[in-house]
């Protein structure tokens, strides 16, 4: 259902994004932030959940 909803990009897309990167040279710092900020966003969050749904089964099952 959410793929019919994706939009394929065109080459002229692709090209002009292609362009915008170039312009804006992205240094290394920038890299890293955009790394950092993932990280921060996507794998605290997940590992946060996933810990404490081990937490709560530990509780059920008298793991504690």
């Amino acid at each position: 259902m959410i793929w019919r909803r994706l939009k394929k990009s065109t080459p002229e897309e692709e090209a002009r994004f292609a362009e915008q990167m170039e312009e804006a040279k992205p240094t290394a710092k920038d890299k890293f932030a955009m790394v950092a900020s993932a990280m921060l966003v996507i794998f605290v969050p997940c590992a946060l959940i996933l810990l404490a749904l081990a937490g709560l089964i530990l509780l059920l099952f008298g793991g504690l």
